[in-house]
């Protein structure tokens, strides 16, 4: 989306380079979104105990991963996207998907190996509550 022409938007202008990253991040949003369910599943068997933390990192991963194949080629697809209208409603959703991602990134379950930077599992789903009460206010 980034590439018109055989040239880079970017260095030619600005302007629409900003306008497609803005609108590949809607198309994103928009697109997990849609799974909101799976991922208030996922987030709710974490936060009340019904699966431990490999198995939420696990799931969040192949939600992620179904994500990133549904938007892997969107490119290709660029007569149909200028057609495509995201939700508005989504705006935002993928950010919080990402906090969840960054939060597992930098989980470390032993506390003789964490360092200042990283965080323990009740960290995580402190951190996994507050998403889980901000991705059910989206509609």
């Amino acid at each position: 989306m980034g590439k018109e022409k055989g040239k880079f938007i970017a260095k030619e202008d600005e302007e629409k380079y900003q306008e497609l990253i803005k609108y590949r991040i809607s198309i994103l949003d928009h697109i997990k979104c849609e799974k909101k369910n799976q991922y208030l599943l996922c987030l709710n068997n974490f936060a009340n105990g019904k699966i431990n933390v490999n198995q939420y990192i696990r799931e969040l991963f192949e939600l992620e991963n179904r994500n990133q194949k549904i938007t892997a080629n969107l490119e290709n697809y660029i007569e149909k996207l200028k057609k495509f209208e995201p939700n508005p409603a989504s705006k935002g959703f993928s950010g919080l998907i990402e906090e969840l991602w960054s939060d597992s990134r930098v989980f470390e379950p032993d506390s003789d190996l964490r360092d200042d930077c990283e965080i323990a599992e009740k960290e995580l789903k402190f951190g996994v509550r507050d998403i889980l009460l901000q991705i059910e206010n989206y509609s």
